[in-house]
């Protein structure tokens, strides 16, 4: 792969996005895509998914010493999660506070811009590969507008979760194989080094998620089986992967302080314990319903249909043989959730365009002049429609309903400390039992937990105005004995949260934080 500041990589990918365009302004393209990854980057705060800051930025604080280990989830005494996210962290958190930024909102955004800053790299470095031999040109134009800008990508590319940079890693590594593999082009010594790179970013895609090695043994079989690289190539990439982990295995004892070997703990943990099912089980098929969901039904029901049908046809392509596999062991495996797919998306576009390529001529052409025709345009127009909107919905959401409370609080203890008076739970109680979010939090804001109309009157007289958090639609008891709170932040406005539509299609974590000037006295 030709390095990204070379200038004939900078022309080469131009060359490419004007071949895969047309007539329509590459400029102007990569313009709208960087936009709104920036605009999702910007507006996607706070993290998607538990897993996504509690295994992965906590673990970093607790080297850091901003965190204890009893207050880590239950898998750092299990010492089954990888350091290497944690350590790049870590890093981070070290530069920021090298260079005097210590906002960990700031440090956050950079995460989401590294993260889909590799992400859209990738998802371009795999069209390259999978989309110049497509030569019907509808099919290149739908494969890199999924890749880039389908409703749920820039939210995911932002994320410095262990899905999406253990597919960035995946779709890496592949185009490193792809590249290393012809031999003939590049000469042995380049193609050596290459299946080296690639050896090792792929056990980093591991050490990102294991469940990623599924993955990399079906593009190793296409490699043996379909591509018949040569016996040097194999045995090298083999021994990059294998000294990948063996860095990695560092790492770990870096994170644990002890040697582990992280991936043997996660499978005893998960499979043979049973840990993975305590959080749900679903049927085999689940997976499938829920890429049903993310390709936006009805329309999924046929996309389905062709990546089945065109998965088969095309069963010699290496994207087959990487991406069937890791479906595969999703669907065996008991605990499923939607997050799952995120590597998916990675490969989604050149993988559909590479099975419709590969029907018989026939069909394709029928499905061709179908989208050419008024009909198909006007269906077609209606999915990117419908594509639009659920995008501008993702987009400027945050990913969890309280970053924007806990941003508020960071903002506010910035200038002094704060008391809150908390109903119940804490603004920073995401996970159960005693794990403890260290990274968002203050140490100026001072928590205060009050319980109905007794409790109220804990409330200090003199410290005025008295800030309240309290979750759910109506002020409790204990607020509104207090005094006339009104509400400075909250998750969602009311007038919306008491809509029964929005209620029916969203599920929401409402929370206000709201002030009193004057405390009544009882």
């Amino acid at each position: 792969m030709v390095q990204p500041t070379h200038p004939g990589y900078l022309r080469s990918r131009i060359a490419f996005l004007k071949t895969v365009l047309g007539s329509a302004p590459v400029g102007v393209w990569v313009a709208v895509v960087v936009a709104i990854h920036v605009v999702a980057i910007w507006f996607n705060g706070g993290f998607l998914n538990a897993d996504e800051h509690y295994q992965i930025v906590e673990f970093a604080q607790y080297k850091l010493g901003r965190q204890v280990a009893s207050g880590l989830a239950w898998e750092f005494p299990a010492q089954m999660r990888p350091a290497l996210q944690p350590w790049l962290a870590f890093g981070l958190i070290q530069l920021a506070s090298a260079v005097g930024v210590v906002s960990p909102y700031v440090i956050a955004l950079v995460l989401r811009l590294a993260s889909a800053g590799l992400a859209l790299w990738m998802v371009l470095e795999l069209c390259v590969r999978f989309l110049r031999d497509i030569q019907v040109g509808w099919l290149k134009v739908v494969a890199l507008g999924a890749s880039c800008l389908f409703w749920i990508s820039p939210m995911t590319h932002g994320r410095f979760s262990s899905e999406n940079w253990g597919g960035a890693l995946l779709a890496a590594g592949l185009c490193l194989v792809i590249d290393a593999s012809d031999q003939r082009v590049l000469g042995r010594a380049k193609s050596m080094a290459l299946t080296i790179a690639a050896g090792v970013v792929w056990s980093a895609a591991f050490y990102c998620r294991f469940q990623i090695g599924f993955a990399v043994a079906g593009a190793g079989l296409w490699l043996l089986f379909v591509r018949r690289a040569p016996v040097s190539l194999l045995a090298t990439l083999a021994f990059a992967f294998l000294a990948g982990c063996g860095l990695n295995v560092i790492l770990d004892h870096w994170l644990y302080g002890v040697w582990v070997l992280t991936p043997y703990n996660y499978f005893v943990a998960n499979l043979v314990n049973g840990k993975a099912a305590t959080f749900g089980v679903s049927p085999w098929w689940m997976m499938t319903a829920y890429m049903a969901v993310v390709l936006i039904p009805p329309y999924s029901l046929a996309i389905l249909a062709l990546l089945a049908a065109g998965s088969w046809y095309a069963r010699r392509n290496v994207l087959v043989w990487t991406i069937l596999p890791f479906l595969f062991v999703h669907t065996v495996i008991a605990h499923k959730e939607p997050r799952f797919l995120t590597p998916v998306l990675f490969f989604l576009g050149p993988w559909f365009a590479v099975c419709v390529d590969a029907l018989p001529a026939s069909l394709t052409s029928r499905i061709t002049a179908w989208v050419h025709s008024g009909t198909g345009r006007a269906v077609m127009g209606v999915w990117l429609a419908v594509n639009v909107l659920l995008l501008s919905v993702a987009s400027l959401l945050p990913a969890n309903d309280l970053y924007p409370i806990q941003h508020w609080l960071w903002t506010r203890a910035s200038n002094g400390p704060i008391v809150l008076y908390t109903v119940e739970k804490s603004p920073y109680d995401l996970m159960p039992g005693e794990v403890v979010n260290s990274f968002y939090r203050s140490a100026n804001v001072v928590q205060r937990r009050v319980s109905g109309a007794v409790g109220a009157a804990s409330v200090d007289p003199v410290q005025t105005p008295a800030y309240f958090f309290y979750r759910g639609i109506e002020q409790p008891a204990a607020v509104r004995v207090a005094g006339d709170c009104l509400p400075v932040v909250q998750t969602f406005p009311d007038w919306l949260v008491r809509s029964d539509l929005f209620r029916d299609v969203a599920s929401v974590d409402q929370a206000t934080i709201c002030k009193v000037d004057e405390l009544r006295r009882h």
